[in-house]
């Protein structure tokens, strides 16, 4: 009950923390907010405390277990004994799976089966349907709803692509919707990665948090964008949903190759990240900790036995009262700060695999928190992502959503943060 009861403080202080930054404090939007957390608490209950929603969640991790048995298949067949995990731990024993690899085929599977499910329509029907539920419930404009009910389901440059039409005529508040719904959700392909490193770390309904935590996020982004940047404009779209976009694809089969070759280019830019900013990370760490080592030498006695506070420690001691407020048991705060800090400065995947790392050691309640906090693309890297692949959407457009990258990003966090405490109130 108190950890429910510091997660009740929490979501008032981060909705406080989005007021204080706010563009226009006095125009709050009382009625996206209040049914905004309406919408989140209620399907929040649905899917945490229901037979449906345990059934739903059963439903999830068996399809991410079979899905990566497939994309294991495709990847054995290009790959050889390489993909194969128990054929590599046999010969060079534990820890011997490349990562790559893994990572690899999952992304490009589910890329390619998303692109197919878009290229038959389901996609577009079940994103319009949650997208109504919204625009009714919040009152938001048509636009700036489906752009972010999209990113349920797509990601942060994909989603756009269905409101093209109207990204040049959108109102300024409208543009950051659309911004933090990018920043506040992940893309399928790597939800079921990451679903993978917590079934393998022995968290095997990781795949129905992931999947609660897109759509809480869905109005969680609209309800933070909102008080960051209240609407003051006419909108296009106001109280209407935008027409469809056409489908580019002409057949099923240039769907699923589109689709894999989309994911393939996911998974080198995944890589090439990992490599990039796990490698930022030791030189950091080098640069921290080379003078605490030799002043630590120097001083020597007991003192040369401290360790160096490193760059994942200031991460977590920074960010360790977040996970407090979200209702994070108090002896794992500062390692869920860390994964936290990790997510914001690095990237996500980043901080979902130092999660999995320290599965072991958290308390069940903590890891799901942090599950629900690190589901978004809110870090530094992303608003440059966004300029660049959703300004050539709009050209005209772009020197203001550089402007609006930092509030994105903050509304980001603050959207999956939000999203933790409703979770951390109901579980």
């Amino acid at each position: 009950m108190q950890l429910r009861l510091i997660s009740l403080m929490g979501l008032v202080v981060f909705v406080a923390l989005a007021w204080a930054c706010s563009a226009n404090r006095p125009r709050f939007p009382w009625r996206t907010v209040l049914w905004g957390l309406g919408l989140q608490f209620a399907f929040a209950l649905l899917m945490l405390k229901t037979a449906g929603g345990q059934a739903l969640f059963a439903l999830a991790g068996a399809a991410i277990t079979k899905l990566n048995e497939f994309a294991n298949e495709g990847c054995q067949f290009v790959f050889g004994p390489l993909a194969s995990q128990a054929q590599m731990q046999r010969a060079f024993a534990e820890g011997s799976v490349i990562f790559a690899v893994v990572v690899t085929g999952t992304i490009i599977l589910v890329s390619a089966l998303s692109s197919l499910l878009y290229h038959w329509g389901l996609l577009q029907k079940l994103v319009r349907a949650i997208a109504w539920v919204m625009r009714r419930a919040m009152g938001t404009s048509g636009s700036e709803t489906l752009c972010c009910a999209a990113n349920i389901f797509m990601g942060q440059t994909e989603a756009p692509l269905l409101v093209r039409p109207y990204i040049e005529r959108m109102t300024r508040s409208e543009l950051l919707c659309m911004m933090t719904g990018g920043m506040a959700t992940i893309a399928g392909g790597v939800a079921a990665v990451y679903a993978r490193l917590g079934a393998e770390a022995g968290h095997p309904d990781m795949a129905g948090h992931l999947l609660t935590a897109s759509v809480l996020n869905a109005p969680a982004a609209l309800l933070i964008a909102k008080i960051l940047v209240p609407e003051t404009e006419p909108s296009e779209t106001a109280g209407r949903a935008p027409a469809e976009v056409p489908r580019t694809t002409t057949n099923s089969l240039e769907a699923l190759c589109r689709g894999a070759s989309d994911g393939m280019l996911l998974a080198i830019n995944v890589l090439a990240m990992l490599i990039a900013f796990v490698a930022v990370v030791a030189l950091a760490n080098f640069l921290l900790t080379a003078p605490q080592v030799h002043i630590l030498k120097q001083l020597g006695g007991a003192a040369a036995n401290f360790q160096p506070v490193t760059f994942q420690t200031l991460v977590g001691w920074l960010n360790a009262p977040f996970a407090w407020l979200m209702g994070v048991p108090a002896p794992d705060c500062a390692a869920v700060g860390r994964v936290l800090g990790e997510r914001i400065v690095l990237n996500e995947f980043i901080g979902y695999v130092s999660l999995s790392k320290l599965a072991p050691s958290l308390h069940p309640r903590s890891f799901t928190l942090a599950t629900y906090a690190l589901c978004g693309f809110a870090n530094l890297t992303s608003i440059a992502i966004q300029v660049g692949g959703i300004g050539s959407l709009a050209p005209s457009r772009r020197a203001d959503m550089a402007r609006l990258g930092f509030r994105a990003m903050l509304g980001g966090v603050l959207a999956t943060y939000l999203s933790a405490t409703v979770v951390g109130i109901v579980w």
